[in-house]
């Protein structure tokens, strides 16, 4: 005998034997009618087995996600070699001892950083070659104080410096006498230099010979991910904030034209 599906309401879990579940029909119409319905004790156990699949599966992925993160996020080692020794110096932040060649220590700005930055900055202005001289005029005003290279650069487009140099075809090389920094005044550099200059005045050929004597100022460079030294300080922590310039002497002369003769 079987029951109606429409005649049951609300099936009641009578009881749970191994293999099947019995459900009580208690709708109150007649006698009691008994819905039995069977359930695989293996697909009981599969789905078991696969949740338990299904949370191993998530556990790996969580760690694998945190470990790309980790990996992601750390710094890469540091290893610090001496190549005239072929002897390990650093690994990390651990020091392994310095070498007769090698010597490691914490980062900070010296004098000879000044110096270094001030011998560019003064080369980029006073050797001339006509095929780099805008490139170096800009790497010049870029070694600067923002405010003090806006000044710079003005000064030279009222003075029409660049532009006389342009028609007057400069061609000249630099070279530091001496380089000192002033007493009590370590930002403060004085360097003297001579610049020998080959050109063309109207129409004839000169060369000519200055002897010049800078006063330049430096300024730290503002930091940037905690560190000074940035490309546009050449890697050297400081900045030219500002120049004063003083020519020593000069001396003009005409370029001799060597006339070939044939016999």
């Amino acid at each position: 005998m079987s029951a109606s599906t429409v005649d049951l309401e609300l099936p009641v879990i009578a009881n749970e034997t191994e293999g099947f579940d019995r459900i009580e029909d208690r709708s109150g119409e007649g006698q009691a009618t008994p819905v039995i319905c069977y359930r695989d004790p293996a697909d009981v156990r599969t789905i078991r087995q696969q949740s338990r699949l299904i949370i191993l599966s998530l556990a790996i992925v969580a760690v694998a996600v945190v470990g790309i993160v980790y990996k992601t996020i750390q710094k890469p080692d540091r290893i610090v070699v001496d190549m005239s020794s072929g002897r390990t110096v650093m690994i990390n932040d651990r020091e392994l001892g310095a070498t007769e060649a090698v010597k490691l220590e914490k980062d900070k700005l010296q004098l000879a950083d000044m110096d270094y930055v001030v011998k560019a900055f003064v080369e980029y202005l006073y050797r001339v070659d006509q095929r780099s001289r805008s490139k170096d005029i800009e790497a010049a005003l870029r070694l600067m104080v923002p405010g003090q290279a806006k000044k710079f650069a003005q000064y030279l487009t009222e003075q029409k410096i660049l532009q006389t140099q342009r028609e007057q075809q400069w061609d000249a090389t630099w070279k530091v006498e001496y380089l000192e920094h002033a007493p009590g005044k370590p930002l403060t550099v004085k360097v003297y230099g001579t610049q020998e200059i080959d050109m063309v005045v109207k129409n004839e050929s000169k060369h000519a010979t200055k002897h010049v004597l800078l006063t330049v100022e430096l300024l730290p460079d503002a930091p940037e991910n905690g560190t000074f030294r940035l490309d546009r300080n050449l890697r050297s922590g400081f900045r030219i904030n500002s120049i004063d310039y003083k020519e020593l002497s000069s001396s003009e002369a005409e370029t001799p034209v060597v006339a070939q003769t044939h016999g």
